[in-house]
């Protein structure tokens, strides 16, 4: 059983037969029996692969995976199916996020450097992987 939360929502929760997600120590494979484990999620592409043969893409960003016995929790900061990405809308963020980079105002730059890996996986994800 997968769930893929969010403080706003539950994005998906049913069977699955696999997950693929990202973590700040790279990328974690899931199948079923896998050990436990917790995990802080980076920020990039989720693959799952639903107990029916389909396949969803997702981008997620910041939080924690909690794998169980029985259970897969990915409690995400923010996440994102492939076809509800607004590709103009997460060009236009980068955009910005480097604007602010190159500026010499006050700013947090780690913060910056995530909104920019956010907006560089969403752009990707929309594109096919070849954004």
């Amino acid at each position: 059983m997968l769930d893929i939360v969010t403080p706003e929502k539950t994005v998906l929760s049913g069977e699955v037969s696999s997950l693929q997600v990202p973590s700040v120590e790279g990328s974690l494979g899931i199948l079923a029996g896998h050990a436990p484990l917790l995990a802080e999620l980076g920020v990039g592409e989720c693959v799952v692969r639903l107990a029916d043969g389909t396949t969803r893409q997702l981008v997620v960003a910041g939080g924690f995976l909690d794998v169980s016995k029985t259970k897969v929790s990915v409690l995400a900061s923010t996440a994102e199916f492939d076809d509800e990405i607004d590709v103009n809308r997460a060009e236009a963020a980068l955009v910005r996020a480097r604007e602010l980079m190159n500026s010499s105002e006050n700013i947090d730059r780690n913060e910056l450097m995530a909104s920019m890996r956010r907006a560089q996986a969403r752009i990707r994800l929309a594109k096919g992987g070849n954004g």
